[in-house]
């Protein structure tokens, strides 16, 4: 870990690897700009999804686009120091990692199909949340140990992880707020990813129940 880097503005002649997703790159803009720092000054090179490996390697100095739940614990079980910054300290609005995505037609044509699977959903997000050890328990018995074999550790501390981020007091697991979604979608409309701003309603539907 390079311990010069203490917040984004310190990535200033530094490189930065991303996995070659378009929006790594206004993530990047708005946290460096947000700490005082000038993105120009950054390099920004593609190393796919080889960010844990190009960080041990040394082909560059920092990655974004990495999983809190899956690159942090899986270098750490390796014995790495990691520093990590949320991108919400840094300018960026708290956004929808992961969302179920259909159209109008569908959803008009199979509303109660799409319920039935989310309330499936919830059913396995509270039986992960009351019984973790058997939920890993399932996780291992269906991995892929020939392509992607997974390390006990690491998924006890990913599912620790995601279990403290899934649901708040405030917001149950599954939930969407209206001002998430405005939020997110001012910062696209300044970064420059969206041209107008989409209607509210028009984009989202709050399924939980």
């Amino acid at each position: 870990m390079d311990e010069s880097i203490q917040s984004p503005k310190d990535l200033e002649g530094k490189t930065v690897g991303y996995p070659g997703i378009p929006v790594n790159e206004p993530l990047l803009k708005t946290m460096v700009e947000s700490s005082g720092g000038h993105v120009e000054e950054v390099e920004l090179i593609d190393v796919g999804f080889e960010l844990g490996a190009s960080i041990i390697a040394g082909r560059v100095d920092a990655v974004i686009g990495a999983y809190i739940n899956h690159e942090v614990p899986v270098l750490e079980h390796k014995g790495y120091h990691i520093r990590y910054f949320n991108p919400v300290d840094y300018g960026v609005p708290s956004f929808y990692e992961l969302v179920m995505v259909t159209n109008d037609q569908t959803w008009a044509e199979q509303e109660d199909v799409i319920r039935a699977f989310w309330r499936g959903a919830v059913k396995g997000f509270e039986y992960m949340k009351a019984r973790p050890e058997e939920s890993l328990d399932i996780l291992f018995a269906h991995q892929d140990q020939a392509n992607f074999p997974l390390i006990r550790e690491v998924e006890e501390k990913s599912l620790e992880i995601l279990l403290s981020k899934m649901e708040t007091g405030a917001e149950p697991f599954g939930s969407q707020t209206e001002q998430a979604w405005q939020e997110t979608i001012t910062w696209l409309l300044e970064s420059g990813l969206v041209d107008e701003s989409p209607v509210l309603e028009d984009i989202f539907v709050n399924l939980v129940e």
